[in-house]
């Protein structure tokens, strides 16, 4: 439940912990929008992997009640491209479901 602090943690330290979650590619899970809309966008999984491991948390995250979690959204620069990727971060949960990707 959300209640457990992650909505207190400062957004540098949400930041960390997604970056570091996502060196394992085991807890990158991808849902079914996000696989659609990165077609669509032609942005490629290695290009979301390294907006997670490399990208900046510039805004506030949101609070995410599907996924029991909050709505983070990594930004980065890849390939020329701005690219937003947003996953649902649970401090208690080492998996990193990626809800959609942008172009931002």
């Amino acid at each position: 439940m959300i209640g457990r602090g992650e909505s207190r943690l400062p957004r540098n330290q949400i930041q960390q912990q997604i970056r570091a979650r996502a060196q394992n590619t085991a807890n990158v899970l991808f849902t079914r929008h996000a696989l659609g809309r990165m077609r669509e966008r032609q942005i490629t999984i290695a290009m979301v992997y390294e907006v997670l491991r490399k990208g900046v948390l510039r805004r506030e995250p949101e609070r995410d009640l599907r996924h029991d979690a909050l709505e983070c959204r990594m930004e980065l620069r890849v390939e020329g491209r701005d690219i937003g990727a947003v996953v649902a971060f649970a401090m208690d949960r080492d998996r990193l479901p990626v809800v959609t990707v942008m172009n931002i």
